[in-house]
C-alpha cells in the first residue's frame, strides 16, 4: 500500500511538471525571427503552505480559466525556521466548478491541484547521499509534493485598468509524507495532524 502511494505521488509530480510546461509553452507563439514569450497573466503572493514563510509566483491561465500553472520562489527566514530556506515550487490548479459572478465580485467555490516543491541547501538531497545505506530515507528531503483544496473570491476592476482582478484565496494542503504516515497510522493520527493552511493574493494583470 505504501509503495503504491509513493509511486502515485511520483507519477503525479511528473504529470504536474509536464502540465506546467504545456501551459507555459502554450503561451509561446512562433514568429518569423524566433519565438515570443507572452508575460504571465497573473501574479501571486502566498503566506505559508509549505512553500516558504512568504512565496511570490507568476503564471498562466487557460482561456476558459479552468486550469492554471504557476512557478513560485519561496523564502523561510532563519528567525522563524532555525535556518534560512530558499525554495522553488511549481503548482497546477484546476477550477472544476463554474465561476460565480456577483456584481463586481467573482467567486471560485472550489480549487484543487498539486504542488511540487524543491528546497535548496546542502542539508537537503534529492537522492540518498553516498554515506547513507540505499533507501535509508523513504523520501528525498529536497523534493516534496502536496495535494490541496481551496477557494477564492476576487474583485473585478474596470476593463481599461492594468489590474483586471485582485483575489484572496486559501488552500488546505497535505504533503506526500503526511498522507502516507496517516494511511499507515490512522489510529494515532488525525486529519488535522496532516494538513496545513495557505493564504494568498492573486493579481490578474492585462
Amino acid at each position: 500500500m505504501i509503495l503504491k502511494l509513493k509511486k502515485y505521488f511520483f507519477r503525479s509530480s511528473s504529470a504536474m511538471l509536464l502540465f506546467f510546461l504545456l501551459v507555459t509553452t502554450g503561451k509561446i507563439s512562433a514568429q518569423k525571427k524566433g519565438f515570443k514569450i507572452n508575460p504571465p497573466d497573473h501574479i501571486k503572493v502566498q503566506y505559508a503552505g509549505g512553500m516558504g514563510f512568504i512565496s511570490i509566483g507568476a503564471g498562466y491561465s487557460t482561456k476558459n480559466q479552468k486550469l492554471e500553472g504557476d512557478l513560485y520562489y519561496g523564502y523561510l527566514p532563519e528567525s522563524i525556521g532555525g535556518v534560512s530556506i530558499h525554495s522553488i515550487s511549481a503548482k497546477a490548479t484546476w477550477i472544476p466548478i463554474h465561476l460565480v459572478n456577483i456584481k463586481k465580485y467573482q467567486v471560485e467555490p472550489l480549487m484543487t491541484g498539486l504542488v511540487v516543491n524543491y528546497n535548496f541547501g546542502k542539508q537537503y538531497f534529492s537522492f540518498d547521499p553516498p554515506y547513507y545505506p540505499y533507501r535509508y530515507y523513504s523520501f528525498p528531503t529536497a523534493i516534496h509534493s502536496a495535494l490541496f483544496l481551496g477557494s477564492r473570491i476576487g474583485y473585478n476592476f474596470p476593463t481599461q485598468s492594468f489590474v483586471k482582478r485582485i483575489s484572496l484565496y486559501y488552500e488546505i494542503l497535505s504533503f506526500d509524507r503526511e498522507i502516507i504516515s496517516f494511511v499507515s497510522n490512522t489510529k494515532s493520527l488525525k486529519i488535522t495532524d496532516i494538513v496545513t493552511l495557505a493564504l494568498g493574493v492573486k493579481i490578474n494583470i492585462d
